[in-house]
């Protein structure tokens, strides 16, 4: 008797890209979270819903938002460790989700990293609270559109599932 050895690679192959596409979709949830939150946070500080003192310190960009700063007494430590560590978080956030949508398709992590460089210029780089809000709409529509742009099925896809 002939024992042939069962092809496991047309089994395995739609269950790998399945989860290959669970790992995108989770690093690119996680990626929009992190960035959600430094984007919450520095707008919390800046529209004083914790301190007036944070007002004067997100007008600065939060550049200088170290432990030794002036004014952060109030804030409570859960935040002023967001804040601390905020640009870290941003910075891993764009990656993870550059690297997810890149996945699944190439050219949708050029709209990420525009979006993590327009995140980041506008939070921590620029004194300006009206161009940081704009920032953070416009470098988070930018990271929603490649999540969106990555889930779009490509020309060949399309084609198998026709057949």
């Amino acid at each position: 008797m002939d024992k042939k050895e069962p092809k496991s690679r047309g089994a395995t192959a739609p269950a790998a890209g399945r989860s290959r596409g669970r790992l995108a979709s989770l690093g690119s949830i996680v990626g929009i979270g992190g960035t959600l939150v430094c984007s919450l946070s520095m707008v919390a500080v800046a529209v004083g819903l914790f301190v007036a003192g944070g007002t004067a310190a997100a007008q600065g960009g939060m550049a200088g938002m170290g432990s030794g700063h002036q004014g952060m007494a109030d804030v409570p430590g859960w935040l002023e460790a967001l804040l601390r560590f905020g640009p870290v978080i941003l910075i891993v956030s764009v990656l993870l989700v550059a690297a997810s949508v890149t996945l699944r398709r190439r050219l949708a992590a050029l709209p990420a990293i525009s979006g993590g460089l327009i995140l980041y210029v506008g939070m921590y780089a620029q004194p300006n609270l009206a161009l940081m809000y704009a920032a953070i709409v416009v470098g988070t529509v930018l990271l929603v559109v490649a999540y969106g742009a990555s889930l779009r099925p490509t020309t060949k896809e399309v084609g198998r599932r026709a057949m």
